[in-house]
């Protein structure tokens, strides 16, 4: 399969090239049994952060360089790009794939024609990079994404951790996608949930790094507040469903045989959903 990959960056240096590699290096593409395509997207940088991407001096990765309105601006950009590809998805600078990553990901999909995106597990990476954390994450609900519960009463979807085959890509508006500042993630979920059930993989996709100066946390509560503009508002018994889950995930873990989840058979040697 071909993969399609956006990086926004702005001023991130050496960050980039941690990106870069993990996608480059991945075990399938090695093996040429997939393909990459890079499209970095700069903000017009004012470090070394192009000097990095044009040291790798590979065709597979293309360059837009130039002012822009954020991050999500810059995704629009990249996303618009994409042409022939088999799968979607983003990562900011400084995060990584697991190496293995294309590999599942091809089997999943491959396989399973029904299922058009996915996440893996909740991975967390501290300021030095280590894996501090992860977790198997329950299932998502269609209803529950679309009213923005995830992300305020209950676990956001990790990003880093998320791909799309690419013929679900339009459905993404992408000049309504670059005018949010914090919430664009959510915008595309909820974009992606309109038509298709978020299936979760028991598999290290992806991480989220823990740092001081990301968005997100740099205006407290500007995040859910942007988050609120675009949610439909949830029903009384889709609050009331959210609290129940709530209370589950810090409770019990889930079942890897829950449904919309793939685990892999050892018996089997294969990745099988529960349906």
């Amino acid at each position: 399969m071909k993969y399609s990959i956006v990086i926004p960056v702005f001023n991130s240096g050496s960050k980039i090239v941690t990106t870069i590699e993990s996608l480059l290096q991945q075990a399938s593409v090695l093996k040429g049994a997939d393909s990459v395509h890079v499209i970095v997207v700069d903000g017009a940088s004012t470090d070394d952060t192009l000097e990095h991407v044009r040291a790798f001096d590979d065709p597979r990765i293309d360059i837009i360089s130039e002012p822009d309105n954020g991050m999500y601006d810059a995704l629009a950009k990249g996303l618009a790009k994409i042409s022939e590809s088999d799968v979607t998805s983003y990562l900011p600078a400084g995060e990584r794939y697991d190496r293995y990553t294309f590999e599942i990901v091809s089997m999943v999909f491959g396989k399973y024609e029904k299922i058009k995106w996915l996440t893996g597990r909740a991975i967390a990476r501290n300021c030095f990079g280590h894996i501090h954390d992860g977790r198997l994450r329950h299932p998502f609900h269609r209803n529950l994404i679309d009213c923005g519960m995830y992300g305020t009463r209950l676990d956001a979807i990790q990003q880093e951790s998320t791909l799309w085959r690419s013929s679900e890509d339009f459905q993404i508006d992408l000049e309504r996608l670059k005018t949010f500042k914090l919430a664009g993630d959510y915008f595309l979920w909820k974009s992606l949930a309109k038509q298709n059930e978020l299936h979760v993989v028991n598999a290290h996709l992806g991480s989220f790094t823990f740092e001081g100066d990301q968005l997100s946390q740099q205006v407290p509560g500007a995040y859910r507040a942007e988050m609120r503009t675009i949610r439909r508002k949830p029903t009384v018994l889709e609050r009331l469903h959210g609290l129940v889950l709530r209370k589950r995930e810090k409770r019990t873990l889930p079942k890897p045989s829950a449904s919309r989840m793939v685990t892999f058979h050892l018996d089997s040697e294969e990745w099988v959903l529960n349906d």
